[in-house]
């Protein structure tokens, strides 16, 4: 006999996350890490060439374009734990 959990606790805690919940978490923070490495991009590199080109020093663009390129290794590496079956289709 299955032993339901109290009333209260229902109401408290999350409901049972499925596989589906989880991969949509995933490509949501994937896509949040990308958007803030185009941001990075964008205030660190784009706009100085814009602005004022002297304003745009080779320290300033390698930290801008270090920190990206780590957002987007991050976004593709959410993206690498979303499991994907070759037989299923969406």
């Amino acid at each position: 006999m299955p032993q339901h959990p109290h009333p209260l606790l229902r109401v408290i805690l999350p409901p049972q996350q499925t596989r589906k919940h989880k991969e949509d978490r995933l490509k949501a923070v994937a896509s949040l890490t990308q958007s803030v490495a185009l941001a990075i991009i964008g205030v660190g590199l784009v706009t100085p060439l814009f602005s004022n080109f002297g304003a745009l020093n080779l320290q300033t663009a390698l930290a801008a374009l270090c920190a990206a390129l780590l957002f987007e290794f991050i976004s593709l590496v959410l993206l690498a734990l979303i499991p994907y079956d070759a037989d299923k289709e969406d």
